[in-house]
């Protein structure tokens, strides 16, 4: 299979069995919240015990996607994406069926591990449809994706309180399982035609020092997982500063966050269809100088402790613009990654979380009192991501000039 070689399953099919790929686990980490207080009822437990099982998701899934997408240059995709598929379901049935807390941790951490093999989508894409479209069909993966973390707790109330917290987890194995019959329809492993890598460990580590070692290829990865720390930073600051410190209700609180949801779909919609001709990189770089730009909006807003109208225009901003910095990012690596796109993909995924996973720490960590805490640490994050566009911008065009005098 050579890169830009088109899939003969259709255009739209194709997106939609990526974005269903992509949002098993933004389902299987939201989906069960509103269950946990029954949970911990059932196993005797208390409920910080049962919030454990999320870090443990989020611990497993990155180590999957580093693993996985270090297998996926030299395995078929398909292959992988379908032994990923049936673990998870199965994983998910185990969970329901669990009945002590070890039992759940252990089929968890399954769970999430094979929910790592999510990793190959952006390898799949990069490689049916090349360097020029797989920023437009990435922006349309995550338009999808970004709805799932939005109707998955609300799709999880319903099913607690019609058939139990079991019956969640059965749920989340059963869109695994249509998943599966959809890949193995649409996307079977005889259409994944190039030879795989022969797989060595001195291969593979070279690959990885290929790949830490490009300070391009980086500086694209870190200047998405900068920007996307972000966000991570507005989930675990913004209950306290929506409900706490300003004082909305609960549901209010939904309606605000689901204003960002709009934002960041309807940002990859643009970039998708009106902003497709534009280079990825030079998307990225606007984007990148904006954020910084909204992050100094939001610390000054703090520092001056302005109402919360001001607050959500500016965190509406950035997550909108995130829609510009995340796919245009991934898609400008691919293109530098040659034949380690597996291994780009896990890379990008552990960095991504790595770095969200510090943010939040770093706001639920902190006393807080008002909305500095959370917006200075999105400004940091914007700031971030202007220092490695800002490197691109040297990189990429600081040649061009040479070539133009």
């Amino acid at each position: 299979m050579t890169a830009q070689s088109t899939p003969n399953i259709g255009f739209w099919p194709f997106v939609i069995l990526m974005a269903m790929v992509f949002s098993l686990s933004p389902l299987a980490i939201d989906m069960y919240l509103p269950a946990l207080p029954n949970m911990a009822d059932f196993f005797n437990t208390n409920i910080d015990a049962l919030e454990a099982s999320v870090s443990i998701y989020l611990i497993f899934f990155a180590l999957g996607q580093l693993i996985l997408g270090a297998l996926a240059d030299s395995i078929n995709k398909a292959k992988l994406l379908t032994f990923g598929l049936i673990t998870f379901s199965a994983a998910s049935v185990m969970i329901g069926l669990a009945t002590s807390l070890s039992e759940l941790y252990i089929w968890r951490a399954v769970q999430a591990f094979s929910g790592g093999s999510s990793v190959v989508v952006f390898a799949l894409i990069h490689a049916f449809y090349g360097n020029k479209r797989s920023g437009q069909i990435i922006s349309y993966v995550m338009a999808c994706v970004v709805v799932a973390p939005m109707i998955a707790p609300m799709m999880g109330s319903q099913i607690l309180a019609f058939a139990g917290w079991s019956w969640i987890f059965y749920a989340l194995a059963v869109f695994a399982g249509v998943t599966l019959v959809a890949q193995l329809k649409l996307l079977p492993a005889s259409k994944i035609t190039q030879v795989p890598q022969a797989f060595r460990i001195r291969s593979l580590l070279s690959a990885y020092k290929n790949i830490l070692s490009n300070s391009t290829t980086m500086a694209y990865v870190l200047a998405g997982g900068s920007a996307f720390a972000g966000l991570f930073a507005f989930i675990a600051g913004s209950p306290f500063v929506y409900i706490e410190y300003f004082g909305v209700s609960p549901t209010q609180f939904a309606y605000l966050v689901a204003l960002n949801a709009i934002a960041m779909v309807s940002m990859n919609l643009i970039n998708a269809r009106l902003l497709n001709e534009v280079d990825p990189t030079q998307k990225l770089i606007v984007a990148g100088k904006l954020l910084a730009i909204v992050g100094g909006y939001l610390f000054t807003v703090a520092y001056l402790h302005l109402s919360l109208a001001f607050v959500v225009i500016g965190v509406v901003a950035y997550v909108g613009l995130l829609g510009l910095t995340a796919a245009n990012a991934i898609s400008a690596a691919l293109a530098t990654a040659g034949k380690s796109a597996g291994l780009l993909s896990g890379i990008n995924g552990v960095l991504q979380f790595g770095l969200g996973a510090l943010s939040s720490a770093a706001v639920s960590i902190s006393t807080s009192t008002d909305a500095m805490t959370m917006n200075t640490t999105m400004a940091i994050c914007g700031l971030s991501t202007l220092f490695f566009v800002l490197i691109l911008g040297h990189k990429t065009f600081r040649p061009l000039l040479g070539e133009a005098s």
